[in-house]
């Protein structure tokens, strides 16, 4: 009976075509994330798509390795000395290190490489300096030591003192110096297409799996088929196995598509995410374990969806509200974080959504690197925890939600 669901899925015209759909949304924010860079030199000359990518690679390799507290301290030795201010050197001229961190290659901030900013805000929100000549060659050089300091402060202030122990006892693994290569995370805009396209999938399989039960309910089809040797208990598990199987291959697909290609043109990225993305990942990990822990906690909230639509529609007669309240789920997360920025109960309610690992603005590449935790008195969650842990808990409940609800389903 599997085997003849999935046939009936696969037959269906609308799943071709919005299987389609959720590929090509994909492959138009990859040509995003590769056609849509750009770099000014400061020459005044511009460039864009892969010649813009190839600047960049160009202008980052110096910038390679690790940034050692002695590095850092040479960087800023010379800032001083050139009284540099965001990277415009007095005499005109800056070395490679120099550049490297302070974007001294371009005119203006934002043309340059998003490393350069990230690391230059890190410093700053660090060092609690507003300008960068602000910095000292001796502040610079203790970065390390006042991350840590600035981790305690910031986590004692937002969420209290359980969660800066909890912070600190996270961070005490990470990896120093950090280390800095050119790839997909400090060269591309990964960070914002990729969850963008994984969501698109995320919708697109809860269109598909809208009418999976309604649809027999409301055409009376259900009545006859329960009527049948292998109807109610058995049918209904063969279109549950279905319905996630294809929603599994689908977002395999389109994931390993837009990855692939990623990969194809920036290459993988060692570079640690407390460089790359910012001072408050509390975790030893590369962007290399950012991408695969993105990937995990977006396939954990397509089964979750997946399996909340099909729950739905094992309840519902009609398809299109079991469409209109899936849709409203996914995109719950997105409307929290914008109505209930200041609060804690934005991200309760928005992690413990099955989408809550997705979303416009929000998903695992916002989580790992805000800081932000989620607290019961003396505990506290970080919350790329709990983006990993209430998906994989949901999908399971859902889908056995689904099947009881299917079988004590009345006409």
């Amino acid at each position: 009976m599997y085997k003849l669901e999935m046939k009936r899925l696969l037959k269906t015209r609308s799943t071709w075509i919005l299987m389609a759909a959720a590929l090509l949304v994909t492959l138009i924010f990859w040509c995003i994330n590769v056609f849509g860079a750009y770099y000014y030199s400061n020459d005044g000359k511009s460039y864009h798509g892969l010649d813009a990518m190839e600047m960049r690679r160009i202008v980052a390799e110096s910038a390679e390795g690790e940034w050692t507290p002695e590095r850092l301290r040479d960087v800023f030795t010379q800032v001083a000395e050139e009284n540099a201010n965001y990277g415009a050197a007095a005499d005109g001229t800056a070395n490679d290190n120099y550049e490297a961190v302070t974007g001294s290659g371009n005119n203006t901030p934002s043309s340059t490489a998003d490393y350069t900013l990230t690391f230059m805000r890190s410093l700053l929100q660090v060092c609690d300096v507003q300008y960068s000549n602000e910095i000292t060659p001796e502040m610079a050089e203790q970065y390390y030591t006042l991350r840590k300091a600035y981790i305690e402060e910031v986590m004692t202030l937002n969420y209290g003192p359980a969660a800066a122990e909890a912070a600190l006892k996270l961070d005490e693994n990470t990896a120093e110096p950090f280390y800095y290569e050119f790839g997909f995370g400090t060269g591309s805009d990964t960070a914002s297409t990729l969850p963008v396209s994984l969501f698109a999938v995320a919708i697109v399989c809860s269109i598909i799996c809208a009418p999976v039960f309604a649809s027999d309910y409301s055409t009376g089809a259900d009545d006859i088929q329960r009527c049948t040797r292998y109807g109610c208990k058995r049918l209904g598990k063969s279109k549950l196995l279905a319905a996630m199987t294809l929603s599994t291959a689908l977002y395999i697909i389109c994931a390993a598509v837009f990855v692939a290609l990623t990969l194809a043109v920036y290459g993988d990225d060692k570079t640690s995410a407390q460089l790359a993305l910012d001072a408050l990942v509390l975790i030893d990990i590369d962007m290399n374990g950012v991408l695969v822990l993105t990937l995990v906690a977006g396939f954990l909230s397509v089964l979750a969806m997946t399996a909340f639509t099909l729950y739905l529609s094992a309840r519902m007669r009609s398809s299109v509200a079991v469409l209109a309240i899936a849709l409203a789920v996914a995109m719950a997360p997105t409307f929290l974080v914008i109505l209930l920025r200041e609060g804690a109960l934005g991200d309760w309610l928005r992690l413990l959504l099955p989408s809550g690992g997705l979303g416009l603005g929000t998903g695992m590449f916002v989580d790992i690197q805000i800081g932000e935790f989620l607290t019961i008195g003396s505990l506290a969650v970080w919350t790329p925890f709990a983006a990993l842990a209430v998906p994989a808990l949901e999908a399971p409940v859902f889908t056995l939600l689904a099947r009881r609800a299917y079988v004590r389903h009345e006409a």
